[in-house]
């Protein structure tokens, strides 16, 4: 991006800077031309105190034609395709240079009545258009170079062809315009080379922000995410709620097995396979809390419908395991317990954010995956009535600690899930 010539190696990233540079510098442009279309209507209410008759009109045509390719300029700045279309600055600012050398040329026969000479009044008129450029080509250094290079060339041949003056003003009044030129060139490039740093910058830090953005919603859920920039407090409440509680039987004993590493590595396969399924099912991971693995449907996350979906996920996972264990020859088997009732949901504390859920039907969930057998699950009564028709139970009774003796509803899942159950 460095150099003379500036741009970005990335021809998309190079249109995006272009249009939003000239949208930035559209403003400033606009600005401009106010300033000059009321500075030119000022003179010609003038005029008529200074110049004959003939002399006002011909000033107020010229300067009339330049006021029209300003507001021309003006409006075209507010379109699209000022935007898309770059190389638009090359032709606008030839009939722009075009208009002012008309009025130059008109001041310049004037010069009876303003006391400047000719050349004089032709070079400042076209260093105050060089000036004007160098804002109103946005983005678009070469373009500007080019436009300048040649406007120089011609002024610098009207000087040097221009009769009546001395060899010592041509060369004065060429080096003149000739540093106006200088300083308007250089002030254009310092300009883009300073928006392209902002923008490179701005995208990186955009970047950054996508980044912590896609970290975040992997913690929290995108609406409360929101919801906690906004300030606000996150508590929700659900009235119906599955709640699903997956434990890894026999952890301690396998732990024993393993060395640290392979351990977290196993852990890691399993909670992998979890988090498959649940994206496969709609439901909602809430954490893992040492080898176990809540997760719930119908909260602020979920995308399945019912319960149904819950024991969906279970065989799935137990399917899962199944294949794990036969490949890695570690007996790796689930009890899982899920219930169905109300809840509450919500973000507390100011570190370590995360959307958690409360309240008795998470307690059952527990509870219930402590009497389930291995590879199945134990449902209550309320998620038992909601998934009859996709799975047989057995009804037990239990007793469940806080709670007392229940009917709970247990499974053992055997094979792979059926796709039609699924569908």
């Amino acid at each position: 991006m460095g150099g003379l010539f500036q741009s970005f190696p990335d021809a998309e990233t190079e249109r995006a800077f272009l249009r939003a540079e000239r949208l930035e510098r559209g403003q400033a442009i606009r600005a401009l031309i106010v300033i000059a279309i009321a500075t030119l209507i000022s003179y010609i209410i003038l005029n008529p105190m200074h110049f004959p008759r003939e002399g006002v009109i011909a000033y107020t045509q010229a300067a009339g034609a330049f006021i029209v390719a300003m507001l021309g300029f003006f409006f075209l700045t507010r379109t699209q395709i000022y935007l898309e279309k770059p190389w638009l600055d090359l032709p606008v600012f030839v009939v722009m240079a075009a208009a002012m050398k008309w009025l130059a040329l008109v001041l310049a026969g004037l010069h009876p009545y303003t006391g400047f000479p000719p050349h004089v009044m032709a070079m400042v008129q076209m260093a105050i258009i060089v000036i004007f450029a160098s804002v109103g080509f946005a983005g678009t250094f070469r373009l500007f170079l080019l436009w300048a290079i040649v406007l120089l060339g011609l002024f610098g041949l009207w000087i040097m062809t221009l009769p009546g003056i001395t060899d010592i003003s041509r060369v004065y009044t060429l080096t003149n315009f000739s540093t106006f030129f200088v300083f308007a060139l250089y002030f254009n490039w310092d300009v883009d080379r300073r928006a392209r740093k902002v923008f490179a910058a701005n995208a990186a830090l955009e970047a950054e922000r996508a980044k912590t953005e896609e970290l975040l919603y992997n913690v929290l859920p995108q609406e409360v995410a929101a919801r906690l920039r906004a300030g606000e407090a996150v508590a929700d409440s659900f009235s119906d709620l599955t709640a699903i509680f997956v434990d890894l039987a026999g952890f301690s004993t396998i732990a024993k097995r393993l060395s640290p590493g392979h351990l977290v590595k196993m852990l890691n396969t399993f909670f992998s396979a979890a988090d498959r399924c649940a994206e496969r099912h709609g439901i909602e991971k809430v954490k893992t809390i040492g080898d176990a693995y809540l997760a719930v449907i119908g909260g602020m996350a979920s995308h399945g419908q019912d319960s149904k979906a819950a024991i969906l996920f279970a065989r799935d996972l137990v399917a899962d395991l199944a294949a794990i264990a036969a490949e890695t020859g570690l007996p790796l088997q689930a009890r899982i317990g899920i219930h169905t009732g109300p809840a509450v949901g919500g973000v507390i504390g100011s570190s370590r954010l995360a959307y958690d859920y409360w309240g008795d039907t998470m307690n059952i969930a527990s509870r219930l995956q402590g009497v389930a057998p291995l590879g199945g699950a134990a449902v209550s009564e309320a998620t038992y009535f909601q998934t009859r028709t996709i799975q047989d139970y057995e009804r037990q009774s239990a007793v469940l600690k806080g709670i007392g003796e229940t009917n709970v509803y247990v499974t053992v899942f055997t094979g792979t899930p059926d796709p039609a159950e699924e569908a």
